[in-house]
């Protein structure tokens, strides 16, 4: 499957389909809108592993000035490198350590329950709208210290982000869609940090205004990014986690069954299904130097897509990779990144998807999709995750 055959219509199947195919023919591979790419575990992970060769600033290959990007991507850990990124993450490390993420448990419970209170008496409702995009992103929100009220304004700027990749985004594209919406939030943060440092509280904005970098405050593109990153990409794999949890569920009903008889498998199975489905299908990397890929010369300045979703699904690394397995040995999956990138949000993601999927089984006996209503899907090149995902429930 060429790049111009794949559109967001396709079930998230057909790019699994395409990943098989290109882990057996063509390992490493080369287009117009994605460079280099790789599929196989072992030379993503190399990769990955040699931050040196490999950059994460891709946006050295976007070439139009965007002053409203350019400010968003100052604090933008995504695409920052050493030694700027290590300062970064140890400026928002603090919100993301083992006792901080622990005590965020039960403002999670809570904020379930109160979801799942609002849709009581219903015998469907669609999983997305009503439970797996707003429990992260009002749990995140009142992390930062952002009011609940502004919760429907966060999605379009999500959208905007989730697209958001200097390196293949269209210039069009980028200068009519996602900048006016980059321009709106970061106006909207900056707002925030500013009544934060008038009023300081218990929250994550306050700890990053008394931060430092350098013995120095953190720069209004530094407050920007890290707090526009952790506010979407920090909902964003939650949302996904439950949405393909509950999908899976519907293809076995026997997993269902299992874990509903013994919550001691729901930490494996949350592995189990974020190696099958990982929220974003990819990383970018762009070369600093000449080097070799898989026998093939790559020059400088190439930008390199790894596809951590085929990685996750290599059967020279998983057996039997397709096939979902509550008890399969999961370490390895790169599904939150590998080395000096690996997501600081991945366990808040997996803390919330846990005690979502433990709230879902004590409230209802059974949940199924219905598929008759319309299962719609997020572009897989961005994000594995279903839009919009009606359910029946019973129980």
């Amino acid at each position: 499957m060429t790049t111009s055959q794949r559109s967001v219509t396709e079930p998230v199947d057909a790019v699994f389909a395409w990943f098989r195919e290109m882990h057996e023919k063509h390992p490493v591979h080369h287009d117009d809108t994605y460079g280099w790419q790789l599929f196989r575990h072992a030379d993503i992970t190399r990769v990955l592993t040699d931050p040196t060769t490999f950059s994460s600033d891709t946006v050295r290959l976007y070439n139009d000035p965007q002053p409203d990007f350019d400010l968003f991507l100052m604090g933008n850990l995504v695409t920052s490198d050493a030694p700027h990124h290590k300062k970064l993450r140890r400026a928002i490390s603090g919100a993301f350590t083992p006792r901080a993420v622990a005590g965020l448990a039960g403002r999670i419970e809570r904020t379930m329950a109160e979801l799942l209170d609002a849709v009581s008496g219903k015998d469907g409702f669609d999983l997305i709208g009503e439970v797996a995009y707003p429990l992260p992103i009002l749990v995140v929100a009142e992390m930062l210290g952002l009011p609940a009220e502004d919760v429907p304004m966060y999605r379009g700027w999500g959208d905007a982000l989730g697209a958001l990749d200097a390196a293949t985004v269209p210039p069009e594209v980028m200068a009519e869609e996602i900048v006016p919406a980059l321009r709106e939030m970061n106006a909207y943060i900056l707002e925030h940090v500013r009544r934060r440092r008038e009023n300081p509280g218990d929250d994550v904005i306050t700890m990053l205004t008394r931060a430092t970098i350098d013995d120095a405050p953190l720069r209004d593109g530094d407050l920007i990014g890290l707090i526009g990153l952790t506010l979407f990409a920090g909902h964003a794999a939650s949302m996904a986690l439950l949405g393909n949890a509950v999908l899976t569920f519907d293809r076995h009903p026997e997993a269902f069954a299992a874990l509903r008889a013994d919550r001691t498998l729901l930490p494996n199975a949350v592995e189990e299904l974020t190696r099958l489905y990982p929220p974003f299908a990819r990383l970018v990397r762009v070369t600093t130097a000449e080097t070799e890929l898989c026998g093939r010369k790559i020059g400088k300045g190439e930008l390199v897509t790894l596809w951590s979703g085929a990685a996750n699904r290599d059967p020279r690394r998983f057996p039997d990779p397709d096939r979902f397995d509550l008890h399969r040995d999961t370490s390895g999956h790169i599904a939150f990144g590998l080395g000096a990138h690996f997501c600081l949000g991945a366990p808040l993601a997996r803390l919330q998807a846990r005690i979502a999927l433990d709230a879902l089984f004590d409230r209802f006996e059974s949940i199924t999709v219905d598929h008759a209503a319309g299962v719609e899907f997020e572009d897989p090149m961005q994000i594995i995750c279903p839009r919009r995902l009606p359910v029946r429930v019973s129980g």
